[in-house]
């Protein structure tokens, strides 16, 4: 039997061993130590597929049920159940098939079953402590349904801590801050050779926090400042018989900020209204685009398309955003300046965030260091907001995706005393 370290994230997710080395466990995928957090439910067979096959066999015929997002649905009390091939699974039964999964892919991948896991969880899964301990509980049952016989937490940021740490020569306290694609987490800890052999590092930990600024929020800020035209914001429609022209709802296209809720369009109210839309809109193309976007299950290509061109705005001045299928066509191109400004009040927030956790820390105590891990740990504003703060020789990085995995591999080893424990 074996133990492991498994990063359950928004987007993607990955495991490490207790030494901190991170699996190959999508070997299909471009970056095989990552597995995407994505399932597919094809309508032609009872296949359940994960990672990069689901994504590949959804962009091949997209007949079926895609789902990605899943963490963030853990905090909700509304989200019970869903109906999936004529049968009904709740959140924790859905979650658990992926989990399964990569337990399976994990243990292929050491040789032997790997039945204990140190889970990783953010900061704070909800600002309501009851939410909070809510989504930590769903996840842990998740976890056992998916075959783990032990199931411990560990908070996100901290283990990013200890993969930061196995590379100190000398003592310091460090401010980790994790950007996920749902949330950023913050942890202010003490750091270093004397302190890395200690099982329990509970004192060492000075402070935390969180905030919902993450990688697809910075999506949605693009969404909405550049693209919201192609389907429609703006437009108006006949109502009546007297010919009134109404604006089209707001509540439809933000529905478009976010993955999980674009399918809501679908419902039959929404449907009626879009109908309604392509017979009387002032701007029946964008309507169309509408239309097709949702009803075609084309929001994840799309959403990708984004993604890419907000990749490029880290290290280049504008990036392009080419999208063609059905009767949906952008190609439009994006600044940083435009990007930046689309997307100040998540830099805002997280300004707010750090500065409430700076506020709590003891009197006289310095940041000697300052460790940026995450995918929105490269977005230009990010990194000048630290900068900033801190000066730019304090900043350190490393691999923005596996340094929380890693730490949390090295949480596994048995001579740990977790943070937070069954």
């Amino acid at each position: 039997m074996a133990v492991c370290g498994l990063d359950f994230g928004t987007s993607n997710s990955a495991v490490a061993l207790p030494s901190g080395e991170v699996l190959r466990i999508d070997a299909t995928a471009a970056q095989p130590r990552l597995l995407r957090t994505v399932l597919f439910f094809p309508e032609d067979t009872p296949d359940i597929l994960a990672g990069n096959e689901a994504i590949e066999r959804y962009q091949e015929d997209n007949a079926g049920r895609f789902i990605q997002s899943m963490k963030t649905w853990l905090p909700a009390s509304s989200f019970t159940r869903t109906q999936l091939r004529n049968r009904t699974l709740s959140l924790e039964e859905l979650i658990a098939v992926f989990l399964r999964r990569v337990r399976e892919l994990a243990s292929k991948a050491v040789g032997e079953d790997v039945d204990e896991v140190v889970l990783g969880r953010p900061a704070r899964f909800s600002v309501d402590p009851k939410a909070d301990a809510f989504a930590e509980e769903r996840l842990r049952k998740a976890a056992e349904l998916a075959g783990f016989a032990q199931v411990r937490f560990l908070i996100e940021p901290i283990a990013a801590a200890l993969a930061y740490e196995a590379t100190l020569k000398r003592d310091e306290v460090v401010l980790v801050a994790d950007f996920g694609a749902g949330t950023s987490d913050l942890t202010v800890m003490h750091l270093g050779p004397s302190r890395r052999g200690h099982g329990d590092r509970r004192a060492d930990v000075v402070a935390s926090s969180g905030v919902y600024v993450g990688g697809d929020r910075f999506d949605s800020a693009i969404m909405k400042s550049k693209l919201f035209p192609y389907f429609g914001a703006g437009s108006t429609y006949e109502v009546g018989q007297g010919h009134k022209r109404m604006p089209m709802p707001t509540y439809v296209s933000t529905r478009l900020l976010s993955w999980n809720e674009m399918s809501l369009i679908r419902e039959k109210k929404t449907r009626e209204l879009i109908d309604l839309m392509l017979k009387t809109s002032d701007r029946k193309p964008a309507i169309q685009a509408l239309h097709d976007l949702v009803m075609y299950n084309l929001g994840f290509r799309l959403y990708r398309a984004i993604e890419k061109a907000k990749v490029e705005l880290s290290t280049k001045q504008e990036a392009r955003i080419d999208f063609e299928d059905e009767r949906v066509s952008i190609h439009e191109t994006v600044t940083r300046d435009e990007f930046e400004a689309a997307s100040a009040h998540l830099i805002t927030e997280l300004e707010e965030c750090t500065d409430e956790l700076l506020g709590r820390l003891p009197a006289g105590l310095k940041i000697d260091s300052v460790f940026l891990t995450g995918g929105s740990s490269h977005v230009p504003a990010v990194r000048q907001l630290f900068a900033r703060k801190f000066g730019e020789k304090k900043l350190r990085t490393a691999d923005a995706f596996t340094s929380v995995v890693e730490g949390l591999g090295r949480a596994a080893d048995p001579s740990f005393d977790y943070f937070r424990s069954t």
